[in-house]
């Protein structure tokens, strides 16, 4: 086990498969955690999301090439989510986002997933569950991969 700080990371091995799941405003978990509407503050977003993409670079230099790395959080806002990615693909074009149908549809194949209909748990190329349309609370996830 290792303590560190995600932001930097003390690891000099590279990693075929890295999971980001980074903190968040949890706003996905809202149905059982109501109390997040009273603390959560429209600045905290942006404080977030500079947490967000520091873990997410620190991450990234541990994939190796031809690597994947899942970033995730428990947020439905695009500001930790979609919004994180598409900054660091400008950042970064050693990078690119798969589609996450792809992999449902495989886990679905392979017994995995019970959900019937993969396609409606993405939006775009990423996976976005949302409380009150699947039986969860509210996810969002993107598969990155090393070039």
């Amino acid at each position: 086990m290792v303590a560190a700080d995600a932001r930097n990371l003390p690891f000099a091995t590279k990693f075929d498969r890295v999971l980001a799941d980074v903190p968040c405003s949890g706003t996905g978990t809202l149905s059982r955690n109501p109390e997040i509407k009273w603390r959560l503050m429209p600045e905290d977003l942006a404080d977030l999301q500079v947490r967000q993409l520091a873990i997410l670079r620190a991450a990234m230099e541990q994939v190796a090439a031809g690597g994947r790395l899942i970033y995730s959080t428990c947020s439905l806002e695009r500001e930790e989510n979609e919004d994180v990615i598409e900054r660091f693909q400008g950042e970064d074009s050693s990078f690119h986002v798969l589609d996450c149908r792809a992999e449902l549809e495989r886990l679905q194949q392979e017994g995995e997933l019970i959900w019937p209909h993969p396609s409606a748990l993405t939006r775009g190329p990423y996976l976005r569950t949302l409380p009150g349309v699947h039986p969860c609370d509210g996810f969002f996830a993107a598969i990155l991969e090393k070039i």
